[in-house]
C-alpha cells in the first residue's frame, strides 16, 4: 500500500511540476509587459523585451513571403476590375464631352454626336487607359510600404492586446503544451520510483 501511494505521490508531483513549469514559461514568454528589476537581476518578458526585433521580422516575412505590393496591386487592378473601370470611364467621358460641346456646335456636328466621341475613344483610349494603369500601379508599388505599414501597427498595438491575439491564434496549441509538460512530469515521476526502487 506504502508503495502504491508514494507511486501516485511522485507521479502526481512530477506531473504537477512538468504542468506548472510549462505554464510558467507560456506566460514569460509575454510577463512582464516591463522591466522589473529584483537584486542584481532585471527580468521582462521576451516578446515585450524583442517587440522592436519581432515587428521587424514579421513585417519582412509578411512583404516577403505572403503580401508583396505587387501580390496586392495585381490582385486589386485584375483583368475584370481594369474592364470594368475602363467601361465606365468611357461612358462618363463620352457623358461629359457630349454635355461640354453648346448646342450650336451639336446642330452642324449633327445627332450622331455620341458616336463620334465613341469612336475617338476607340481609335486612342485603350493606349492611354493602358498607359494611366501602368502608372496607377507603378505610383501604387512606390508608394504602398507594407513592411512599414505592418511595422506601424504593431508599434501602435498594446502588448496586452498583442497577447490576446496570440492566445486566441494559439490557445489550443499552447494547452497542448501545458498537458505535454503534465504528461512528461508524470513520467519522470514514474522513473523516478522505478530508480528509488531498484536502488
Amino acid at each position: 500500500m506504502d508503495d502504491i501511494l508514494r507511486l501516485l505521490l511522485m507521479v502526481s508531483i512530477g506531473g504537477l511540476i512538468g504542468y506548472v513549469t510549462n505554464k510558467v514559461a507560456i506566460k514569460m514568454l509575454f510577463r512582464p509587459v516591463n522591466p522589473v528589476k529584483i537584486l542584481f537581476f532585471t527580468f521582462q518578458g521576451v516578446f515585450p523585451k524583442r517587440k522592436d526585433v519581432m515587428a521587424i521580422s514579421l513585417a519582412e516575412t509578411i512583404e516577403e513571403e505572403l503580401l508583396s505590393t505587387d501580390t496586392i496591386m495585381n490582385k486589386l487592378l485584375n483583368e475584370e476590375t481594369i474592364s470594368s473601370m475602363k467601361e465606365k470611364l468611357i461612358t462618363t467621358i463620352t457623358e461629359k464631352i457630349a454635355e461640354a460641346i453648346p448646342p450650336m456646335a451639336k446642330m452642324f456636328l449633327g445627332d450622331n454626336i455620341d458616336t463620334m466621341i465613341q469612336n475617338f475613344i476607340d481609335k486612342d483610349g485603350d493606349k492611354l487607359f493602358d498607359e494611366l494603369i501602368e502608372q496607377l500601379k507603378a505610383r501604387g508599388k512606390n508608394q504602398l510600404d507594407i513592411k512599414s505599414l505592418v511595422k506601424e501597427r504593431i508599434d501602435e498595438l498594446d502588448f496586452v492586446e498583442f497577447e490576446k491575439i496570440i492566445f486566441g491564434l494559439m490557445n489550443r496549441e499552447l494547452k497542448y503544451i501545458e498537458i505535454i509538460g503534465l504528461a512528461l512530469g508524470s513520467l519522470i515521476g514514474l522513473l523516478q520510483y522505478f530508480i528509488t526502487i531498484w536502488i
